[in-house]
């Protein structure tokens, strides 16, 4: 074997090990879970640095704890176009082990394949570890990449988490500077002259029910996400008659119905209501208020307004008719994004090589490379995963199949340095 073969299967085995590892960092014992700021997420972000410095990566953590790494390869300098790796390492509640951490560890596999064969490389190539892509503490996503990207808006600073503290009071607590933040657009590390290229599980069916392990992306669905708030009064559950009480919960059932019937009605609609709280949450309590989100998804930003406009508008007129107080927000709005044709055709013929064909997707699920896209060519590989299953203790990708997606993705990168 040449150098670039040993170092290839040198790389994919630690990137088997590392799955492992990162599976054991969490916040809870019954599920993977790695929030921002949490010590799990700090744990693991430890880790990944760790092994950036390892792969002979300049490391960076920054203060919205995105991790990333840069080997300087261009003759240029540091400010030579950059060939970005990477995906998110924070997760959803009741996690797996695959979602967002899998591309991250792929990233850091083939800067290292390259470091370590000494292949000629013409480009700076970047591994990014984003911090915040799912918005599980602040309810609104793609923190980190928007912050790397220069878009990060004002407004997040006052995003309250569950207990009302908000992302600025957490920065303020944990020393980091909140003028750094907004000003961060000012030099972003990931510009216009950059490529950026993410690995993904797919979190569907499709690679699975066409006996195929990888495939590509091309275009990533819009997503607006919504919180609904029902105000009445709580009250003794066996004296009040149902004439005189006021009770939020059938009326935002009513509402959840609405959500369910409209994701039923356009199978390219996505529509989910995913959180729900009753408060006080008693058994022998009428409830006082009801709190609950909708996520909804449509493949363009322009048919997913009008949908949720109808929606809202729904939603509203149930609440006219009660005595409650009702609150509509919209709290995050992503537009969809296409991905680039090139990046995407050489994704293309890399499954190609690793596999014998190719498959191209449209993602329903919300990536950073939306962010990015924003920005500058980007593209996105999709790896299997078992039943589709994604957000779920049981999501799967075997170790052959991260094996071919890494391998993919260092064919990938190799033809972008000659040809982009």
């Amino acid at each position: 074997m040449d150098l670039l073969e040993i170092a290839t299967q040198s790389a994919g085995e630690r990137l088997i090990k590392r799955l492992a590892i990162m599976r054991r960092i969490s916040q809870r014992n019954d599920w993977i879970e790695r929030t921002i700021f949490s010590p799990a997420a700090e744990e693991a972000a430890y880790k990944l640095k760790n092994w950036m410095a390892a792969a002979g990566m300049e490391t960076f953590y920054d203060p919205l704890t995105n991790v990333y790494g840069q080997i300087s390869f261009s003759k240029n300098g540091t400010e030579a176009p950059r060939i970005h790796l990477g995906s998110h390492y924070d997760t959803v509640v009741n996690a797996g082990a695959f979602d967002g951490i899998l591309g991250v560890l792929i990233g850091i596999a083939v800067a290292e394949v390259i470091s370590e064969s000494k292949h000629p490389f013409n480009h700076n190539l970047s591994v990014l570890a984003f911090s915040d892509e799912e918005g599980v503490r602040f309810n609104t996503t793609f923190l980190g990449s928007a912050y790397l990207s220069g878009q990060f808006e004002e407004e997040w600073l006052h995003k309250e988490d569950e207990y009302g503290k908000t992302l600025g009071e957490w920065l303020v607590d944990r020393a980091e500077s909140v003028d750094t933040i907004l000003n961060a657009h000012q030099s972003p590390y990931i510009r216009p002259q950059d490529l950026f290229l993410e690995a993904h599980i797919e979190q569907g069916p499709v690679l699975e029910n066409s006996n195929i392990a990888l495939g590509v992306f091309t275009n990533i669905a819009a997503q607006i996400r919504s919180e609904i708030i029902l105000d009445g009064c709580a009250g003794h559950a066996g004296t009040i008659p149902a004439s005189l009480r006021k009770d939020p919960l059938p009326v935002a059932s009513e509402m959840i119905l609405a959500v369910n019937q409209l994701c039923k009605s356009d199978e390219s609609i996505r529509a989910t209501v995913g959180h729900l709280e009753v408060i006080p949450n008693a058994s022998n309590v009428i409830p006082g208020r009801v709190k609950f989100s909708i996520d909804m998804r449509y493949p363009n930003l322009k048919g997913l307004r009008q949908i949720h406009d109808k929606l809202s508008k729904q939603i509203k007129s149930i609440a006219k008719l009660t005595n409650l107080k009702f609150e509509y927000n919209l709290v995050h709005e992503a537009r969809d994004a296409k991905l680039d044709e090139k990046l995407t055709d050489i994704l293309s013929e890399s499954c190609d090589i690793i596999q014998g064909s190719s498959i191209r997707m449209f993602s329903g699920a919300g990536h950073d490379s939306m962010k990015v896209a924003q920005i500058c060519p980007t593209s996105m590989l999709a790896v299997r995963c078992k039943d589709g299953l994604s957000h779920h203790p049981d999501e799967f990708a075997s170790n052959a199949d991260c094996i071919l997606a890494f391998k993919a993705m260092l064919q990938s990168v190799l033809t972008i340095d000659i040809n982009c």
